[in-house]
C-alpha cells in the first residue's frame, strides 16, 4: 500500500490519503502482426469470446484506428483487410492461449463460426 503526503510546515510530512495498490500485475504481450484475413462480425465475435475464456483483455491498433474486445463494433470498424498491419496486445495471465488464438483468426487459419 502507498501513502500519498502533503508536505506542511518545511520538513513535516502528514499522510494525505492511503491509495491502494495491485501487488501482483497482470502480464501484458504486445505483437505486430500483419492480417492474412478479412476481420468481420464473426471474427470479431470469436475474439471477444475468445477474451472472456481466457479472462484477458485484447486489443487491436490499425493506423490511427483502435478496438478492443469490450467492443465488437470497436474492431469491426477497424477495416481490417489482408495485408494490413496490426498492432496486438493482450493483457492477462493466459496470454500465451490467447494470442494462439487470435492469431488464428487474424490469419484466417479458424473456422469463426463455432
Amino acid at each position: 500500500m502507498k501513502r500519498a503526503y502533503k508536505t506542511k510546515n518545511k520538513n513535516k510530512v502528514v499522510p494525505l490519503v492511503e491509495v491502494q495498490t495491485d501487488s501482483a500485475h497482470e502480464e501484458e504481450v504486445a505483437f505486430i502482426m500483419v492480417a492474412k484475413g478479412v476481420l468481420g462480425f464473426r471474427e470479431s465475435a470469436h475474439l471477444v469470446k475468445v477474451a472472456e475464456e481466457t479472462g484477458c483483455s485484447i486489443s487491436i491498433a490499425s493506423g490511427k484506428k483502435f478496438g478492443s474486445t469490450k467492443s465488437i463494433l470497436s474492431l469491426v470498424n477497424l477495416g481490417i483487410m489482408a495485408g494490413k498491419s496490426l498492432v496486438l496486445n493482450i493483457k492477462g495471465a493466459r496470454n500465451e492461449e490467447a494470442f494462439r488464438e487470435v492469431s488464428k483468426v487474424i490469419g484466417g487459419e479458424t473456422d469463426s463460426n463455432s
